[in-house]
Parts: C-alpha cells; structure tokens; sequence
C-alpha cells in the first residue's frame, strides 16, 4: 500500500507554477504508480498571492509557459514583486504587495475559502482515495473561523489543514488554535519558513498533530524535538529536489551526496513511526520519490512505515 501525504493539484489554471498540474494530470499519476490514497492541497501559487506589478504578467516570453513567473522571465530588468498575507487591527484579512504597497484584497473571510471548497467538490467522486488537506491563510482574525467553518460543515470530506509560511510571508511562531485534524506545515531555510517556527507552533498547541514537511531543513536541533515530542512528525519531500538545491536548503550540503541521505539523516535521529511519504508534486515526483524510498537500505517494516503505515494511523484513514 502507498499513501501520498504531501501533494499538491490546481483546481484552475491561474497558477503562476505549474499551472497545468490539475487533478487529471495527477490521478493518471497517481495510477501509473499504484499509489492507493493522496492527501492533495492546493498548489500555493494562486492567482491571489500575485501582484499585478509583476513584469511576469505581460513579459511575452511567458506566454504559454507553465511557470508563468519571473523564474522563467528573460526581461532585461525583471520586476519581481512579493505579496503577503497582513490584517488591520485584528479586523480584516489583507493581501498586500510588499514590494509596491498595492492593495491586492481585503477580507472578513480567508480568500482562500473558496478554492478550498472547490478542491472538496472537484475531488468529491474520488473521495474513497482523495483526501483533501486544506489550506489556510496565516492570519490571527481569519484562521480559528475557517478551522471552525470546515470542521462543523465538512466532515468526512477533508483530513487536515496546510500552512504556507513562505508563501504567506507569516511565521506560524505566534499562533495558537483549536483544531481537531493533522496541520502539514511547510518549511525552509528561509527565516520565515524556518522549521524552528513550526516547532515552535506544535510546542505552542500540544493537543494538535503536526507533519514538518521538507525535512526540517535537516536542521539537527528540530529533529531532535521532532524526535521527543508526541505531536511531531516529519515528511522528506521533494527529496531530489531538495537535494538537487542542496546548497541553498540545508546548513552542511556536503553530507548529502545522494537524495537517500535525506532520509538516512532523518532516520539516524527520529523514529521511524514519524516519517510520513509525501512527493510534493508538482515539485517532485510520484515514480522518482517512491524509488528513492524503495531504495533505502532499511528493513521493510520502515519502508511500509514511512509508504502508508504512518500516514494511516495519523490522519485516521
């Protein structure tokens, strides 16, 4: 049995990466390689998190590209812009430009609400091997109401909620919640995404499960926490990916000379029973991520472990 806990589907094409990974695209993904149950979130780069400044909007060498960011942009002088997640007094969600000051959106209602409803409706005749996790803005007015609002009018369609701190420019540091499902946290090497904020959030809400996702960075002192704390686990995708960007991720690249070693390094200081398999597509791989695992010289009571045994018990599947 495999289990996909990490994975990522656009419900529209106004992604700004990938923007053609749609549900299709990964289903026939999902079959070629047998995987029996994914947990899909939405593909972060939505169309909301996207100043309208952003030279990536009209550069002409962009037309048509999957990527329609300035990643793929060949302007002489290309204009990234960064929007953020922010609120006012503790009365609103915003959606500002942090480069240009634009106003992108202002809302009593987490804007993301809506693609997350048509996740759950786009995944619905698919549910016995669908299991949304939802993705939710960082902010202190919004997030406890759409926890609450899922919760009460969805159960049994989704398993947990998602937080984005890089994407949000948040950090998770400062929030404490009530919530009755897993949250997936991304993290990074960038302060803002750093994975001591994420363990600062599970230390902050010990009654909620937390997966760390990428690895925590490979930063030893959280994966001794991770490895001690009841509510803490950890996934290790996009391994080749991350290892491929190896020296930008991880504070001593030099001990990664093969993607398995991401996970040989993760299973050299947290149990077994707390590495969950993911794939991060569009980022990573189903095929290319399962055989990095099937690889792995470790017993197969680990693999199935890692493959679904983990993910199974946590989310309650």
């Amino acid at each position: 049995m495999i289990i996909n806990s990490h994975v990522h589907v656009n419900t529209n094409r106004k992604c700004f990466f990938y923007n053609d990974y749609d549900l299709h695209r990964f289903l026939d993904e999902m079959f070629v390689n047998a995987v029996d149950i994914a947990l899909p979130t939405l593909n972060p780069k939505l169309e909301i998190f996207r100043c309208p400044n952003d030279c990536s909007f009209t550069c002409p060498s962009l037309y048509g590209k999957i990527n329609y960011n300035l990643d793929s942009c060949n302007c002489n002088s290309p204009q990234r812009h960064r929007v953020c997640v922010s609120e006012e007094e503790m009365k609103k969600l915003i959606l500002y430009c942090r480069t240009c000051g634009k106003l992108i959106l202002e809302s009593n209602v987490d804007p993301l609400r809506k693609y997350n409803m048509d996740l759950i409706n786009l995944t619905k005749p698919y549910r016995a091997f669908l299991k949304p996790i939802l993705y939710l803005s960082l902010c202190k007015t919004t997030l406890q109401n759409e926890i609450n609002f899922f919760e009460k009018k969805f159960v049994g369609e989704f398993v947990g909620f998602k937080f984005h701190p890089w994407n949000d420019q948040v950090s998770v540091a400062d929030f404490e919640i009530r919530c009755s499902y897993p949250i997936l946290i991304h993290t990074g090497p960038r302060n803002i995404e750093n994975p001591i904020n994420a363990i600062t959030f599970a230390q902050n809400n010990p009654n909620v499960k937390v997966v760390i996702a990428h690895a925590a960075a490979l930063d030893e002192n959280c994966l001794q926490i991770i490895s001690k704390s009841e509510n803490m686990f950890i996934d290790c995708c996009p391994s080749i990916f991350m290892f491929e960007s190896r020296s930008t991720f991880f504070s001593h690249p030099q001990s990664i000379s093969k993607p398995e070693d991401i996970y040989y390094k993760v299973l050299s200081m947290v149990p077994s029973n707390k590495i969950l398999f993911g794939t991060d597509s569009p980022w990573g791989n189903t095929s290319d991520e399962l055989a990095v695992v099937r690889s792995l010289k470790v017993s197969e009571k680990v693999k199935k472990q890692i493959l679904f045994e983990n993910a199974q018990e946590l989310y309650q599947l």
